[in-house]
């Protein structure tokens, strides 16, 4: 009995053996790292954050456009604003500067009102229109090379408006110390722009003559033309009678070279008679 009972055991224990041996023989099953299941779930929340961020886009999209459109807005806005303040200043300056134009005129229409006020009010006959005055003016220059020459100017003159007076003079020059003289005669014209008992002028002429000296014969003829400006003052010394002092330099002056002339500036000492159409 008790070795059918050691042989059943050996039997059950190779037996156990054979099975344990047949089981480990056989390849493992593969099993899935992933599970299907798994994927399933990835590919549907890849698919719902595709879906989200194309949504997110459009909406960010449509924002940009918006925003766009609003920017673009304010800049036409600001722009037009802009031109319309712009338009505004330059109307401003416009109105601005003609307002300025306007004082000034009327400041200076003003001040001629004034003067004329009291050239009326206080002015000398002498100086109306229809005035005729004769005199004459002695004085003495000297040339731009050397030498001292003797001026002398007799004259005639007509005012045409009041204070603008034109007329013809004659002109003598001699040179001291030197054989040079010259005749002239020629037009000039002066204006008074304030005509009171002490009154200041400008004028200028035109003047052709002939020059003499030692070193020309008589036979040559040796002419001259020049322009002259002068500028003076007047003063009343009775009721017909104003003594003047004046400056006068050539402006052009056109002589022959072999007299010497070179005539330069010139002071002048003169006393003129005006023949008036009213007295006071």
């Amino acid at each position: 009995m008790k070795t059918i009972l050691t042989t059943m055991g050996l039997l059950l224990a190779l037996t156990a053996a054979t099975f344990a041996q047949t089981e480990t023989s056989q390849p493992p099953e593969k099993k899935p790292l992933i599970k299907e299941e798994t994927k399933q779930e990835v590919r549907e929340g890849a698919r719902e954050v595709k879906e989200d961020v194309r949504e997110k886009a459009q909406e960010v999209k449509q924002d940009v456009r918006e925003k766009a459109q609003e920017v673009k807005q304010d800049v036409c806005e600001g722009v037009n604003r802009l031109e319309e303040n712009s338009r505004e200043t330059r109307q401003e300056i416009k109105e601005g500067t003609q307002e300025a134009g306007q004082r000034v005129k009327g400041e200076v229409e003003g001040e001629v009102n004034a003067v004329r006020s009291r050239n009326d009010q206080f002015g000398l006959p002498w100086f109306d229109q229809g005035t005729v005055f004769v005199g004459g003016s002695v004085g003495f220059g000297i040339g731009s090379n050397s030498g001292t020459y003797l001026v002398l100017n007799p004259r005639i003159g007509y005012f045409f408006q009041p204070g603008f007076m034109g007329g013809i003079r004659l002109g003598y020059d001699r040179r001291l110390s030197t054989s040079f003289r010259s005749n002239q005669v020629g037009v000039f014209a002066r204006y008074y722009p304030f005509r009171t008992r002490v009154s200041a002028f400008a004028g200028a002429g035109y003047n052709i003559g002939r020059e003499r000296a030692s070193n020309i014969s008589d036979n040559d003829k040796a002419p001259f033309n020049s322009i002259t400006l002068e500028a003076g003052a007047m003063f009343y010394a009775s009721r017909n009678v104003g003594i003047e002092a004046s400056l006068e330099t050539n402006y052009y002056d056109r002589s022959n070279p072999l007299a010497g002339r070179n005539r330069g500036g010139r002071a002048k000492l003169g006393i003129n008679y005006y023949f008036t159409r009213r007295v006071r």
